[in-house]
């Protein structure tokens, strides 16, 4: 008797790849194939997808389709690619969303994970504003563009290399920075004299330096084309424009900072005897007040999960904000007091998904205080979102994002316990649930 054995066939593990879209404005996504790059792979076919795209924070599922687990690293909408980081989970849903203008990929507008759909809907709806097309070269003539900079949160700084004032200094501020630049970070300074700094030019006085990022020049043009949005004109010799711009990984513009930098001490030779008299009274002075600490906390408010921002320590910052009931509330009111700051927004779903589970949970039987502190909506707009969910509590009112910013916010929802000394016990990136704020509850009030 022949006895076959059949070996059982080997089915690879698969998760949920839900894809949603949203545009700037209202627009049609004409049929096109949807590819992903498998991490070391090849590209993989998604599905065709099409249809209607609302104009964010509204958005519409556009594909629900098994992928295969692992990572993956890109993204593809016919032609057109953009890097991403996704990686799918055997019997677990991950959420692509995809911004669309005019029926095409918006460039650096590719988010996965809950908590960059949150972002990417804030992005799209103009809470940030683009860094419009550019075109400049490097100091070893390759093309910059918004392509070359996808992925990376950059900064941006304003010089010429014949600058003996201002321009030294935020070199100098460069040079601090790339002792300790996150690696989801790269360093950009774009000339604003492009006749003399020319891509030898710049290579030169990298080397002069040690620089080891990147300078930008191109034609008079197109650096002219680079700075208009940030009010920034070409200049040349002493004159300067004291002008440093963060861009996100996603190519929009989150903080503008404008003045002297402070460098302290912490300056090159080859540097400091490149000063003027002017130029070592700035130095000598401290410039603004602003320098790479400064520089190097907003790089991780803006990072992402990856960031320390989900740690504790630290004091809570104070802050006094309107309310949507017209009272005014200040983070001293409630000294002494254990508190549960929750930053949230009207276009997020997360935070309506948890916000509930706060009401109910935080109150005098608790022995916490809950403060819901919304970020950049409308006072009705805000009221009627709390109203529309059963929540009777006043929200504060962050309307220009300072207290946010403050608290290193880069998405919402995200939660703050606070100790009755004041100290922050845990930052809670994303929707939290209900162990993990019972557990934090539990840890606030038995200190």
């Amino acid at each position: 008797m022949v006895v076959l054995w059949t070996l059982p066939r080997l089915v690879p593990a698969t998760g949920t790849l839900v894809v949603v879209a949203a545009g700037r404005s209202a627009t049609v996504l004409p049929p096109s194939r949807l590819t992903l790059h498998e991490s070391g792979g090849s590209w993989v076919t998604a599905g065709i997808v099409s249809g209607d795209v609302p104009a964010a924070p509204d958005l519409r599922r556009i594909l629900a389709v098994p992928m295969r687990t692992g990572p993956y690293d890109g993204v593809g909408l016919d032609s057109a690619t953009q890097r991403v980081t996704l990686s799918i989970t055997a019997g677990q849903v991950e959420q692509l969303l995809l911004g669309i203008d005019s029926g095409r990929l918006v460039t650096g507008a590719v988010y996965a994970g809950n908590d960059d759909v949150n972002l990417g809907l804030g992005e799209l709806s103009s809470k940030f504003v683009a860094l419009p097309a550019f075109n400049l070269v490097d100091q070893g003539a390759s093309p910059i563009n918004l392509s070359t900079i996808a992925g990376k949160d950059v900064v941006i700084a304003a010089f010429h290399t014949t600058c003996h004032e201002t321009c030294p200094l935020y070199t100098a501020l460069f040079l601090q920075l790339a002792k300790r630049l996150p690696a989801t970070a790269m360093l950009l300074e774009v000339t604003t004299d492009p006749t003399v700094d020319t891509p030898a030019a710049l290579s030169s006085y990298a080397k002069q330096i040690g620089a080891n990022w990147t300078f930008g020049t191109g034609s008079p043009d197109d650096v002219v084309s680079f700075w208009k949005p940030f009010g920034v004109e070409l200049a040349a010799e002493d004159t300067h424009t004291s002008t440093l711009v963060l861009v996100d990984r996603h190519g929009y513009v989150r903080l503008v900072y404008r003045g002297v930098p402070k460098v302290g001490h912490d300056i090159a030779p080859s540097l400091l005897t490149s000063l003027s008299a002017q130029g070592l009274a700035q130095l000598g002075s401290g410039g603004d007040g602003w320098g790479a600490p400064d520089i190097l906390q907003a790089l991780l408010t803006i990072a992402g999960p990856e960031s320390t921002a989900q740690s504790g320590g630290g004091r809570a910052s104070a802050f006094t904000l309107n309310t949507t009931d017209g009272t005014r509330i200040s983070l001293a009111d409630f000294a002494g007091k254990p508190l549960v700051i929750n930053f949230w927004a009207t276009y997020c779903p997360p935070c309506k998904a948890e916000m509930p589970l706060l009401d109910r949970s935080i109150g005098p039987q608790s022995g916490a205080r809950l403060l819901l502190v919304n970020e950049g909506d409308s006072r009705d707009g805000a009221r009627a979102f709390l109203e529309n969910l059963g929540i009777h509590r006043a929200a504060l009112l962050d309307s220009d994002l300072r207290v946010g910013r403050a608290y290193g916010i880069f998405v919402t929802p995200m939660t703050i316990f606070v100790r009755a000394d004041g100290t922050i016990d845990r930052r809670q990136v994303g929707q939290v649930d209900e162990g993990v704020l019972a557990s934090e509850l539990s840890i606030l009030t038995t200190q």
